[in-house]
């Protein structure tokens, strides 16, 4: 799942971290074929444990199909070649963000394998930029926000090529749990939204 850190020495806890990560992936299944949505997701889909009231109004009942999105770590780790500014990195995750959920979109139309998935959750530090994407942040925080963004700010430590003293590591917040709707979703990312944003821009 990790690449090397090149000549950056890992840290003490980057062993125990990689096998923690392998096992959850291992455990829901997000290193299946079927689980990759484009380069740069994957998605596991569950009922859902409880009945629970979405951002934007939505209900969802207990057991209804929800998928649970995660960086596909291995894919992403790549980007950061030699040579590539973290200008260029950054433009080019999003470039495969923005196709991962365009692709997520196509499998939740009609007759699609995720067309009976309700909605989509995400938790990250990087709320603010999925805010911008159409997600919309859960009102009731996580149990232990402060303990999951560690986790995270770690294992991106981990997959970065400068490790533990790469640039920027401490400007994340807690993490937090934002939710897209399959009909937003399609709204924002679906084919009828790719014809529209080309129609605009002829």
């Amino acid at each position: 799942m990790t690449v090397g850190l090149g000549r950056h020495a890992r840290p003490p806890w980057h062993g125990a971290l990689v096998v923690y990560d392998r096992a959850y992936r291992l455990l829901h299944g997000l290193d299946r074929p079927r689980a990759q949505v484009g380069p740069a997701l994957c998605v596991g889909v569950h009922p859902s444990r409880r009945a629970r009231t979405l951002p934007d109004g939505t209900r969802l009942e207990r057991g209804a199909p929800v998928g649970e999105l995660h960086l596909a770590n291995a894919r992403l780790a790549a980007l950061h070649v030699a040579g590539r500014s973290p200008l260029g990195v950054g433009l080019e995750f999003r470039r495969r963000l923005l196709s991962s959920l365009a692709e997520l979109a196509r499998r939740c139309a009609l007759a699609g394998p995720l067309e009976d998935v309700r909605a989509f959750c995400a938790v990250t530090v990087f709320h603010r930029g999925l805010a911008r994407l159409g997600f919309a942040p859960e009102r009731d925080g996580l149990a232990w926000p402060g303990l999951v963004a560690a986790y995270q700010r770690a294992l991106l430590a981990s997959l970065h090529p400068a490790g533990g003293r790469r640039p920027g590591r401490s400007t994340y917040g807690r993490a937090r749990r934002l939710w897209i709707t399959r009909e937003a979703l399609l709204a924002r990312y679906g084919q009828g939204a790719h014809r529209r944003r080309g129609a605009l821009g002829r």
